[in-house]
């Protein structure tokens, strides 16, 4: 049942990152860290993750892959080079913090952002914005970074300045994308111990995950071409609610 649970997360998570950019990391990492070590969770998530970037970010390609990666890159490169910094220090947080303390830190960021944007859709509340300057842009992806190798929850942090830079609903998708690729990268590098550590039956358990994943994701990125700008940002607001409410459960839970 369990797995079920798992699968049917998973599946749903996909399917959310595909429509928004984001949501994948959080909501898969939350699942299987009921039944492992944090840490583990963290691993297991980055692979499929890895993918399911280079898939967001490659999607709907005009200018073919390779330009379309070199594009994102050439645009964002100060925002994705800090968060890969960034992510350096958020993994060996993640393996020597209690994981308690940094899901409570993550959750009280992630209700504020996510409470304030769809008070600000309703017409009651001013619109977040940031500076977009460079310094900014190298100081919110370092940010990002720390809290998504830690957490997998960088996404409020990007959406923050991506959402003040820009409106357009598939440059936002990609542009995070783009960091969560990079962090992943930065995850499985760092996380090799843990990798070794798991069973046979683990990466197994993996695959049917990823694959249910990828079907999720193409069925999102479809439906994003059909949503509007205001119905993409609503989305984004009420994963983020939930994922908040559920990442502060999980830190609660683990420090009782």
């Amino acid at each position: 049942m369990n797995e079920l649970w798992q699968a049917a997360i998973f599946g749903f998570a996909a399917l959310l990152h595909g429509m928004t950019g984001m949501g994948f990391p959080m909501l898969g990492t939350s699942a299987l860290s009921m039944a492992m070590p944090l840490s583990q969770a963290v691993a297991m998530v980055a692979l499929p993750s890895l993918l399911m970037s280079l898939l967001v970010l490659t999607a709907g390609s005009k200018q073919g892959i390779y330009q379309e990666i070199r594009h994102y890159i050439n645009t964002y490169r100060l925002l994705a080079i800090s968060s890969v910094i960034g992510g350096i220090l958020g993994v060996w947080l993640l393996l020597i913090l209690p994981a308690g303390y940094l899901y409570l830190l993550m959750s009280v960021v992630t209700l504020y952002y996510a409470t304030h944007g769809l008070l600000s859709l309703a017409g009651k509340a001013k619109s977040l914005h940031v500076p977009t300057h460079r310094t900014s842009m190298m100081l919110f992806g370092l940010l990002a970074g720390v809290v998504g190798g830690a957490t997998n929850a960088m996404s409020p942090i990007l959406l923050l300045f991506l959402f003040s830079l820009s409106d357009d609903k598939n440059q936002i998708a990609k542009a995070s994308n783009l960091c969560y690729l990079l962090g992943k990268l930065v995850q499985i590098l760092m996380l090799k111990s843990t990798y070794a550590g798991l069973a046979p039956t683990q990466y197994l358990h993996l695959l049917y995950l990823t694959i249910i994943a990828m079907a999720g994701l193409f069925v999102g990125i479809w439906l994003r071409n059909k949503i509007s700008v205001n119905i993409f940002k609503c989305l984004i607001f009420l994963v983020l609610l939930l994922l908040a409410l559920k990442i502060g459960h999980t830190g609660i839970t683990k420090l009782t």
